[in-house]
């Protein structure tokens, strides 16, 4: 059987801030201007990562006909003599205005903001509240990053074997390099980041592509540490898909706020995944985006 060509663009559009210019890559899956579906923008998590990790959401067009937009969030490597007070989650939310207006679709749009890209997704639904975003899904992400590191903390303490000490040691006395510290983490990610393994490849891409490519200043337990947007979530109008895990690294308490505050918010919990749905569990996963950005009546 002959393989079918999906029709797919890439391209570039210039993103001015201040006196420089910066280059969004973005990449479209099926045909903004004819088809009969609204399209959906992708955020992908970091800061720092890049779309590809987030490339099976293309099942949003094979399966359901959705046209999905793909993009590269700007970072550090761009601008590498960048302060820290350059990046900020408002820097994120003009990059995504500037290409919604440059791709036409910023007055008929949905999101899906993963991890990262749920944190300043979130923020853009709430403060921006631009009426042209028809549908939320905020997935494995959090309100506040307060209640996130708390979260943190809570999973340290309970990694097997003393292992919650072995990375909070070597974290205060700055041995990071040690290969103790290594062997710790890698279990914590295996039960709260990815249950599979090997990790998937297109997930180290881009946990590769992260490798100096965010300050490290603009970090949840630093420039960010502040962050909420508890307090403003009752502005988000527009329908709402909350997912997440009894064991992903964003715990409950973390998630629970969306679903309290946003007026038209359905929760979904994914039992047999972690941080990644979309490889851990993706039949059930890409079932329940297809039916809530199917449902008209949402």
């Amino acid at each position: 059987m002959a393989e079918i060509i999906q029709p797919t663009k890439t391209g570039t559009v210039d993103f001015v801030v201040g006196d420089r210019t910066f280059q969004t890559w973005y990449k479209i899956l099926g045909d903004l201007k004819t088809s009969d579906k609204r399209p959906i923008v992708m955020l992908h998590g970091g800061p720092g990562f890049n779309h590809v990790y987030m490339t099976p959401h293309e099942r949003l067009f094979t399966d359901a006909d959705i046209p999905v937009v793909f993009y590269n969030q700007i970072g550090l490597r761009q601008y590498p003599d960048s302060p820290a007070e350059f990046w900020t989650v408002d820097l994120f939310k003009d990059e995504l205005d500037n290409l919604l207006e440059y791709l036409g679709i910023r007055d008929n749009f949905d999101l899906l903001g993963h991890s990262w890209g749920g944190i300043f997704g979130s923020d853009y639904a709430s403060n921006r509240m631009h009426p042209g975003l028809k549908r939320l899904i905020l997935t494995n992400t959090f309100c506040s990053s307060k209640l996130y590191l708390q979260g943190g903390e809570y999973w340290r303490d309970h990694l097997p074997d003393g292992l919650g000490e072995v990375i909070k040691k070597h974290q205060a006395e700055g041995t990071t390099d040690s290969q103790e510290y290594k062997d710790a983490l890698v279990v914590y990610r295996n039960t709260h980041l990815c249950t599979l393994a090997p990790l998937p490849e297109k997930l180290l891409q881009s946990i590769g592509n992260a490798e100096g490519n965010r300050h490290p200043e603009f970090a949840m337990n630093k420039r960010l540490k502040d962050w909420s947007v508890i307090d403003v979530l009752h502005n988000v109008a527009c329908p709402t898909l909350l997912i997440s895990a009894p064991e992903d690294d964003m715990w409950e308490p973390a998630v629970r706020p969306f679903f309290l505050n946003i007026p038209k918010c359905k929760w979904v919990e994914l039992q047999n995944s972690t941080h990644v749905p979309m490889y851990e569990e993706p039949d059930n996963y890409f079932k329940i985006l297809i039916d809530f950005l199917s449902n008209v009546d949402a």
